[in-house]
């Protein structure tokens, strides 16, 4: 058997079930009210005025059992954190959304971001000491979305990564797997979440389909043939090393599925999904970074769960675009100055490229998937028109954290004609080097990565 193993998949093997709990209605006694007597706004209370906005926007991670490193959920405790709590809503690095979403750049569907009448009655609270108020129990976390029982599931193997060094990997090793999904006819993916094995391994995870049969050069090799070349190369191991999507030479039917830290449920927008074909095998890319000393020799497992659906009213697919990256295959790569608080890297992409390659007169940007490493502070993503004036904002994040990283889907599409470009800048801080940086694959060096789900 070949050492990367082709593993087949099994449905419903875990349910992620979110629950029969409904939203709370809210209700409450608003802190803007004004007091009967003297007609000076009532100091808001947690219970009446800063659990609501707790419950509805932050209890899901910070509750017991939750991802959060303390609850909101209760008084006493939420209470002593609220110091740390105000600075961070106050600064919108909570809750996670780190794409700007005031209407200036972007229209997007279920944001996260707290209004600023939510982040000033916080503040108040605070202020006033974090008083209790009259406590209640009719207040429930919201229903979080969820892939539901028969979510289709692959799981990688137990499998022990090693630092493959060099210029662009010096901590990390890229591994890819191979499954047989086994289906008996196309289907559609309309939604996906990832669960990492070893979050300290885990740097990020993509699955991609693959049609074994496709010939990929001249010589009548087919994908299949590359892959079991691929993975001849460390009959000893599992799977095969793929710095690049699946690997040297694979070509890949996009990239579907894309996880990285702090990414929770992904339901693409409806009535839209990503086709698998009845042939296709999937590919799963496992990023693991070791730049930590005390996690090399440890093990991963992580599980890719999938929504599939037998149609979908538009077929979407996902592309995962990297100028600086891509600079690695141009001849000299671009690489980032050292000593600098604020380096702006800056490419372009034309949409006639998509446009002919589909041989269609427009398409509709409907996802933003922002991606850099721990060097970047912003990236601001526009659509320029043949004159380089801006038609159309595609994403503005001004705090990039490298520990929340989401796919942001639109409420309305952009819609992508010809003659456009798509222009990426992405603000580096190099003061803590004094070398380039270069671009690459390690969690050491830099991308400048702008992931599109786009809709023919």
């Amino acid at each position: 058997m070949l050492g990367m193993a082709v593993m087949t998949s099994t449905v419903g093997c875990k349910d992620e079930g979110t629950g029969d709990d409904e939203v709370g209605d809210g209700s409450t006694d608003s802190a803007t009210d004004t007091g009967s007597d003297t007609g000076e706004p009532l100091t808001p209370t947690y219970w009446q005025d800063v659990a609501p906005i707790y419950f509805d926007n932050c209890v899901t991670c910070h509750r017991e059992g939750g991802i959060g490193p303390f609850v909101l959920d209760d008084y006493a405790t939420a209470a002593a954190w609220a110091p740390a709590t105000t600075t961070a809503v106050d600064s919108r690095q909570m809750p996670p959304w780190l794409v700007t979403s005031d209407g200036s750049c972007g229209d997007w569907a279920n944001s996260k971001a707290l209004d600023q009448a939510d982040i000033d009655t916080i503040l108040a609270w605070a202020d006033a000491g974090a008083p209790e108020g009259e406590p209640r129990d009719d207040l429930q976390v919201p229903v979080q979305p969820g892939l539901g029982p028969d979510a289709f599931e692959i799981s990688t193997p137990e499998f022990e990564p090693a630092p493959q060094g060099g210029l662009f990997a010096e901590f990390d090793e890229y591994r890819c797997f191979l499954f047989d999904p086994e289906l008996d006819q196309d289907m559609f993916l309309t939604g996906y979440e990832v669960i990492p094995g070893n979050q300290a391994l885990v740097h990020h995870v993509l699955t991609m389909p693959v049609d074994p049969d496709a010939v990929v050069d001249g010589q009548g090799t087919t994908n299949l043939d590359v892959i079991m070349a691929l993975d001849a190369e460390s009959p000893d191991r599992l799977g095969w090393p793929c710095f690049g999507a699946g690997g040297d030479g694979v070509d890949v039917s996009g990239i579907p599925v894309t996880w990285a830290p702090g990414q929770g449920v992904v339901d693409f927008p409806d009535g839209s999904g990503v086709r698998i074909g009845a042939n296709d095998l999937l590919i799963t890319q496992v990023h693991y970074n070791m730049a930590d000393p005390d996690v090399i020799g440890q093990t991963d497992s992580s599980t890719v769960r999938m929504r599939l659906e037998d149609s979908a009213a538009r077929e979407g697919f996902f592309d995962l675009p990297d100028g600086l990256l891509n600079s690695l295959f141009e001849g000299a790569p671009d690489s980032l100055p050292p000593g600098q608080s604020a380096y702006d890297y800056v490419w372009t992409l034309s949409v006639d490229d998509y446009l002919g390659w589909l041989g269609i007169p427009s398409m509709e940007l409907w996802g933003f998937f922002p991606h850099m490493h721990q060097f970047g502070r912003k990236q601001k993503v526009r659509v320029l028109d043949a004159e380089g004036n801006e038609v159309a904002c595609i994403g503005d994040v001004q705090a990039w954290d490298f520990g929340w990283q989401l796919y942001y889907f639109y409420a309305q599409p952009i819609v992508l004609e010809p003659g456009q470009t798509i222009e990426v800048t992405c603000t580096f801080d190099t003061t803590s080097v004094d070398e380039a940086i270069w671009p690459g694959w390690g969690t050491k060096n830099e991308m400048c990565l702008a992931g599109l789900y786009l809709i023919p």
